[in-house]
């Protein structure tokens, strides 16, 4: 073979570094990502927890139904605390098939939990960053500026959204293994792209793994016929193979995630977001206003709290608030920007010039000005945000800056160098750090009130009543934390009853306004059987016995009441968890088991009547009377019931989702396709080394 040949072939498949570069360059950066955690999340290494925003009314009580059900031995596919029941794996946000949270959640307190998975992801978002600055032929320099600008701009103020920082955590690595396969064309790159889509998609609220995708098939083709340079001119015999792998590889991250994807699709159909419309949700609510992107080079102007506008950021228009809203990469980045730009340190690398022309692309949506048009279209019209498209901006921001700092410092004296990275790593550090602490709706304090959950006087007599209770309270969820169902709910896409005027519970509930005769009664219906108020209630308005008032160690401190009492009441005349259609002497009906997925009764009746379970009615659920199916109704829009015969029965009610078996094979199938095609050409090359020669010297 001539020596021209060899140079090419080595042009092809580069030669990896040398191990330890590779480890020192791995080390540094491990070491950075953790460091970083600690300087912005000390309080969580602590063992404290958050407190704010969506975290008591959506993620909490998501999660330790979640964990309760995982350490008793089942995984939940239902989720029976929240109002009347949802389908926990088809919300999503529960993440349940997401290998970090069922690990998590399985072994750990749900607080610590939480806390592990999020600052595991922040270490990992800085990884991934630093690792595709590296694959793009950059230095470490670039590589912890980049890590430090992307995971620190954009994440901290969104520490209260679990399903921002795990999501975002995975976009780089998706580009990450594009670049590595257009530079080495192993196969083990577009797998290793199937996985990390998926890692996006699992832990559920699907908006980052849609705007990553979006991302990819802008970067992908643009990388391919227009960025062009060393390695896609290698690649372009092979231009056409590559398409179909990445294009698997985008498909199997579907099938992989099915098991996921199935549920939420079949929920979709049957929620509030079935209809894009004014009950179920407005796509233009989160954009970033235009005036407001001054921002990015004025942050001061807009971050105290006794100035900043928050839901009034577009006025006129669609809401949005000061997170969502959020776009800010700190002062040193954009003055690394603009400097480079000015000496063009970096616009002569065309991969960068992409990253910013797809960084700019993603700011002029984040306003909402295209929406009239893409608000029709599937994916864009699903969810609602349109600032989160600011994530992209900021990635692409993060890595020119760290190019700019790299290159500008190149050839200058090694410890003026040194000074001059750690000075303005160190002023970047406590730039990012000082907005995070005024952008935020969380806060971090020593002891959460989820951490005194076998503390709670509530859960303590509610454990003592005969019978599963539900509660009817103020703040939606959160009641839910001490093992109790509870409602009104609040779910970003859930059962359209919820909803719907004609099942859920005639407005405006009377938290504070006297109850009316149509809201009792469906409380009545409803079973609800107990009532938490924040106030006293007046016995000669609401149909109640008192039970308990008091401080409660978990709810108080949630709900911010530190000096004022709860007050606890027993409803009178509900029907309560299960019911007879005709009450009538000698009839009997008792739950003997309540699980996420199971519920079993033992009934008695004289006559023929209809069991009333009042549980959620939603597809998936069969019912079996003494062992034989039975047909299911709908009860008053809602509920389930079935007839049962005269006579000692057992009724048994059991979560069998078609979506999620269909969904589970086809998930399980793909990951052993996968598993055997990675094994293949891993483990045995030489069996494939044949058609690798073809690969290697016939272009397409």
């Amino acid at each position: 073979m001539s020596r021209s040949s060899k140079k090419k072939t080595k042009l092809v498949r580069p030669e990896k570094p040398s191990p330890p570069s590779a480890s020192l360059f791995a080390g540094v950066v491990l070491i950075a990502a953790v460091g970083l955690t600690w300087i912005f999340w000390q309080g969580l290494w602590a063992g404290g927890g958050l407190i704010g925003g969506d975290l008591y009314t959506y993620f909490f009580p998501q999660k330790t139904f979640f964990a309760d059900r995982l350490q008793a031995g089942e995984f939940p596919l239902w989720n029976s605390n929240i109002g009347h029941g949802f389908p926990l794996v088809a919300e999503s946000q529960t993440g349940a098939f997401y290998p970090f949270n069922y690990f998590a959640y399985r072994s750990l307190p749900v607080n610590t939990a939480y806390n592990f998975v999020q600052i595991l992801h922040y270490i990992l978002a800085f990884v991934f960053t630093g690792l595709y600055v590296k694959r793009l032929g950059y230095s470490l320099i670039a590589a912890l500026f980049a890590g430090l600008v992307y995971t620190y701009g954009w994440f901290p103020s969104r520490i209260c959204l679990e399903w921002a920082i795990i999501g975002g955590a995975w976009l780089p690595l998706t580009l990450w293994c594009v670049e590595s396969f257009f530079q080495t064309r192993y196969w083990r790159y577009p797998i290793l792209l199937c996985f990390a889509l998926a890692m996006q998609i699992l832990p559920g609220h699907f908006n980052l793994a849609f705007i990553t995708q979006l991302m990819l098939l802008v970067y992908i083709p643009a990388r391919i016929w227009f960025s062009r340079d060393e390695t896609t001119e290698q690649l372009k015999p092979y231009r056409r193979r590559t398409i179909i792998l990445l294009l698997l590889a985008f498909i199997s991250a579907y099938s992989l995630s099915a098991v996921q994807l199935g549920p939420t699709w079949e929920l979709k159909q049957l929620s509030q977001r079935a209809e894009v419309g004014e009950r179920s949700h407005q796509p233009g609510y989160g954009h970033i206003p235009a005036w407001y992107f001054s921002q990015i080079v004025a942050p001061w102007a807009w971050y105290p709290y006794e100035v900043n506008l928050d839901a009034g950021l577009a006025p006129g228009t669609d809401a949005t608030n000061q997170v969502e809203a959020h776009l800010y990469f700190g002062i040193a980045a954009v003055i690394l920007i603009a400097i480079g730009t000015w000496l063009r340190t970096w616009t002569g690398d065309r991969r960068l010039v992409l990253l910013s022309v797809i960084g700019l692309l993603a700011v002029l949506y984040t306003p909402g000005w295209f929406l009239p048009i893409t608000k029709h279209l599937p994916g864009f019209s699903f969810f609602t945000g349109p600032g989160r498209y600011g994530i992209v901006t900021t990635f692409a921001v993060a890595v020119i800056a760290g190019v700019s700092l790299e290159r500008l410092t190149a050839n200058w004296n090694a410890n003026l160098k040194f000074l001059t990275v750690a000075i303005v790593c160190l002023f970047t550090i406590a730039d990012l750090w000082v907005v995070s602490r005024y952008v935020t709706y969380a806060a971090i304090i020593p002891n959460p009130p989820i951490n005194q959950i076998e503390q709670s006087e509530l859960k303590k007599i509610c454990q003592e009543y005969g019978e599963p209770v539900r509660l009817f309270a103020p703040g939606a969820n959160l009641p839910t934390l001490i093992g109790v169902a509870s409602t009104p709910v609040y779910l970003g896409i859930g059962p359209e009853q919820y909803f719907n005027p004609q099942t859920a519970m005639p407005q405006p509930l009377p938290f504070k306004e006297p109850p009316t005769a149509d809201q009792i009664e469906w409380l009545q219906k409803a079973g609800v059987t107990h009532v938490l108020s924040q106030h006293p209630l007046d016995l000669n308005l609401w149909p109640v016995k008192p039970v308990w008032s008091g401080f409660d160690e978990v709810i108080n401190p949630a709900w911010g009441r530190f000096k004022e009492p709860l007050y606890f009441y027993e409803l009178q005349g509900s029907r309560g968890r299960v019911a007879w259609a005709k009450p009538a002497a000698g009839q009997s009906a008792n739950i003997s088991t309540y699980r996420a997925n199971e519920v079993i009764i033992e009934a008695e009746t004289p006559t023929e009547d209809t069991l009333i379970l009042t549980d959620l009615y939603y597809p998936g659920w069969k019912v079996y009377v003494d062992g034989q199916p039975a047909e299911a109704e709908l009860i008053d829009g809602m509920y389930r019931g079935v007839k049962v015969p005269a006579g000692k029965h057992q009724v048994i009610w059991n979560y069998q989702s078609g979506y999620f078996l269909i969904a589970g094979i086809i998930s399980c199938l793909t990951l052993l396709i996968l598993l055997m095609i990675a094994h293949f050409r891993f483990w045995h090359p030489l069996l494939l080394q044949m058609k690798n020669r073809t690969m290697e010297v016939k272009p397409d």
